[in-house]
């Protein structure tokens, strides 16, 4: 709701969350929203705020609906022409400001709004923050059919920015063939660890794994929704019977939630280096 719009006679009843001081949420279905669903909206109510300003970043992304997962706090990313950032907005903690420069080409206008192309929402992720994120962004781009020679054309003309060396390196180790930001998140944190080989949507039989590590070890990402719906215990003893299928040819199973890997990506990698430890002979045996 833009309080800009409304008249005193206008202004509804009710409680309401304030995305900007001009912008108001209704509070009873803000306290539903899933946190990627509240993101999107702070970058909505930033964007209709900041008319000189360019989405940048993890805003960026949400705004054209790239894969993210940020692994701290989530202020909406904004580029200005200048250094100049009024007093109440810089104190607001609802904002990171970013000062690079923007070439033309590397701008589009969507839904009304100024924001970074696809490729340059990457390379900022991967520069401001980190290899996973970027990593996950550069996934999103394969997979939506961004040709790997474009991205780094993209990457080379930036020269020597600084962490343009991360945005390289996710590219290097970034795959078509994700098939969620989970998954990504999974494939990051195996490579960030040092474990490998893995191996994305491996056939095994005449299904597919999420990740195959060491060639025998199959970590699936389990989706939020997956068991949910009228098809669950369809879709719940199918998952069985292909699990039993697998095991029997002497594969072992780790099974993950979203959420953990989100909050618990150390005791992730825990897990996962436990498994390998604790069973090298059947990879022997297999051998």
């Amino acid at each position: 709701m833009d309080k800009r719009r409304l008249t005193h006679g206008t202004f509804p009843d009710g409680k309401f969350v304030e995305l900007e001081p001009a912008v108001w949420f209704p509070a009873a279905t803000w306290g539903g929203l899933k946190y990627h669903e509240r993101q999107w909206l702070r970058v909505e109510a930033a964007a209709m705020v900041s008319n000189a300003a360019v989405l940048v970043g993890r805003a960026a992304a949400r705004k054209l609906g790239m894969w993210v997962i940020s692994r701290g706090e989530e202020p909406v990313e904004v580029a200005l022409p200048s250094r100049s950032v009024s007093q109440s907005r810089a104190q607001s903690g609802r904002y990171t400001f970013r000062f690079s420069k923007l070439r033309r080409d590397e701008q589009l206008i969507y839904e009304g709004h100024c924001i970074t192309t696809p490729t340059r929402t990457f390379i900022d992720i991967a520069r401001y923050h980190g290899f996973i994120e970027g990593l996950i962004a550069a996934d999103y781009l394969l997979r939506r059919g961004i040709e790997r020679d474009a991205i780094e054309k993209e990457i080379r003309k930036m020269g020597r920015a600084k962490g343009i060396g991360v945005a390289r390196k996710c590219l290097e180790h970034a795959i078509p063939n994700s098939d969620s930001a989970y998954e990504s998140l999974a494939w990051g944190l195996l490579i960030e660890a040092g474990i490998g080989p893995v191996v994305a949507q491996a056939k095994v039989e005449r299904y597919f794994a999420d990740l195959l590590v060491k060639g025998w070890l199959i970590i699936e990402i389990d989706g939020e929704i997956k068991y949910e719906g009228d098809d669950a215990d369809d879709v719940l003893r199918a998952e069985r019977h292909r699990q039993k299928r697998i095991g029997n040819k002497g594969y072992v199973f780790l099974r993950f939630s979203p959420s953990f890997l989100r909050k618990h990506p150390e005791k992730f990698i825990a897990e996962v280096r436990t498994v390998l430890a604790g069973t090298g002979l059947l990879a022997a045996r297999m051998g």
